[in-house]
């Protein structure tokens, strides 16, 4: 039976023991990873054979994942290059425990990459160090860790955020740090990624769902399908009720597609995203959007409180692996 029922509580972890300087990777169950392109080959030939995750008319992996329901899901928002906050999560509670020992697998929302903060979005040096360290948690913990593809997971120049071309940026900096076989390598696993996740009472996409809806047939097979696979991405929640544009997404598709997939009306609905103009980015979560009942975004990255959705006594909760840091006024 699939757990129902919207998030009941907002919960506020303790504060971290460690940060930047504990990146351990969990060892467990670690597998001993490879380095350099021999690194991201092995991603892909994970993301590969992901169990659960149903293979195209072409026999080649979907766009569709379903999440394994002997596993506790820690959802992690785009964490935009903020690998701290990432360790937090991991180190939050029990969930570092939970992780190696196989109980819960760590679930990427997408974007990982690229600071997103003013003043360093074409900095690059921390994207690469997180990708690094996300190929290497997929590797050595290949049966629970899962990643879907957000609209920062590209090279394309087009992909600009206050003017710079991010994608472009990190490209540079991956030749820079590695070569073009691992560059190649790297685009390789960014088309490769799933783009859909249906687990055991949520859904989790990216950015939201696609005008007009789609079928399970549709995201197995999703390639087929490029506005359908663009929009995944790339759409924004109508917050103003209207009429949405071409680009964004509001209610009624967000029904419609969990009708499509044969799925509650009510089941909680995560993406990422979307600007949080509910509470300013101060938590890094905006739950039941604009009225929407269990539509929720989640940021994990600069600035939240290192916030992830997981599963207690049968329904979703969010944590908060860390506490927003106090602001400082000068009034000198």
């Amino acid at each position: 039976m699939a757990r129902k029922g919207p998030i009941d509580r907002l919960q506020e972890g303790s504060a971290p023991s460690s940060g930047r300087e504990n990146t351990t990777l969990p060892v467990a169950t670690r597998i001993e990873a490879p380095v350099g392109v021999k690194l991201v080959e092995k991603a892909i030939e994970t993301c590969r054979l992901w169990r659960d995750r149903p293979s195209n008319p072409a026999g080649e992996p979907g766009g569709l994942l379903d999440f394994p329901s002997d596993l506790r899901p820690i959802i992690i928002g785009d964490l935009h290059a903020n690998l701290e906050n990432l360790v937090s999560i991991i180190d939050h509670g029990s969930n570092r425990e939970d992780f190696e020992e196989g109980r819960a697998a760590l679930v990427f929302v997408g974007d990982a990459m690229h600071d997103d903060r003013t003043g360093h979005m074409k900095e690059m040096a921390t994207s690469v160090e997180i990708f690094n360290y996300i190929l290497r948690l997929i590797v050595e913990h290949p049966r629970n860790v899962y990643y879907i593809r957000g609209n920062h997971d590209t090279f394309d120049e087009r992909l600009r955020k206050s003017g710079i071309a991010q994608g472009l940026e990190f490209k540079k900096a991956l030749l820079e740090a590695e070569d073009a076989d691992y560059v190649a390598a790297t685009q390789g696993l960014f088309d490769i990624l799933p783009m859909f996740i249906i687990g055991d009472g949520f859904v989790i996409t990216h950015a939201g769902p696609p005008r007009g809806g789609l079928v399970r047939e549709e995201l197995i097979d999703i390639h087929r399908y490029p506005e359908k696979y663009h929009q995944l991405m790339w759409n924004r929640v109508n917050e103003y009720h209207g009429t949405p544009s071409p680009k964004e997404y509001g209610e009624k598709d967000i029904r419609l597609v969990l009708f499509q997939l044969g799925l509650p009306e009510d089941t909680p609905f995560i993406v990422g995203h979307n600007p949080l103009w509910s509470d300013g980015n101060q938590t890094g979560v905006w739950l039941n959007v604009i009225g929407m009942k269990n539509h929720h975004i989640i940021y994990s990255g600069s600035g939240s409180q290192a916030p992830y959705f997981t599963i207690e006594a049968g329904s979703l909760v969010v944590r908060m692996a860390g506490r927003q840091k106090p602001e400082v006024y000068n009034y000198g």
